[in-house]
């Protein structure tokens, strides 16, 4: 008899098979404002005084532009994920698989997730999501600021 009681509170007290709780499962929806470092090439000719004639130019200017852009940030448990649009993505980038970046240092606290991820050798960004308003900032070569969602995956029409 001691068996039987035995085995029926092993059963009972064993996890389920599928009950795989490995932390938070988040997926947002992130709308804002994105800037981004521009190169812009310039040639032409301008009025030399010293020679009385037009000479050739040409010059490379640097700078930065703002435009809306959204993002996708998915972390599931202690691993996350980060989809940014392509304009955002440098020309030289490393490391995303089908345009996801792993997001490092991954932190998701009670009020916050904080990690980064690798662009390429130059560019790591930092993001920050405030779980409590849905902020989220983006800060390194490429920067963005926003608002995050829940994505429930359901369609709204």
């Amino acid at each position: 008899m001691v068996l039987p009681v035995l085995l029926l509170t092993m059963a009972l007290a064993a996890p389920a098979p599928y009950d795989d709780d490995h932390g938070d499962d988040i997926q947002l929806l992130c709308y804002g404002e994105a800037e981004k470092m521009t190169t812009e090439s310039h040639s032409g000719y301008q009025w030399d005084d010293a020679q009385h004639k037009y000479v050739p130019k040409s010059s490379i200017e640097t700078g930065k532009t703002d435009f809306d852009a959204s993002l996708n940030v998915s972390i599931q448990g202690d691993r996350g994920s980060i989809r940014l649009p392509e304009s955002l993505v440098p020309p030289i980038h490393s490391g995303s698989h089908d345009g996801w970046w792993d997001i490092d240092d991954l932190i998701v606290g009670h009020n916050e997730i904080r990690g980064k991820f690798r662009l390429n050798g130059l560019n790591k960004p930092t993001i920050v999501i405030d779980r409590r308003s849905g902020a989220i900032t983006i800060d390194g070569m490429i920067k963005f600021s926003g608002r995050c969602e829940p994505d429930d995956g359901h369609r709204r029409f």
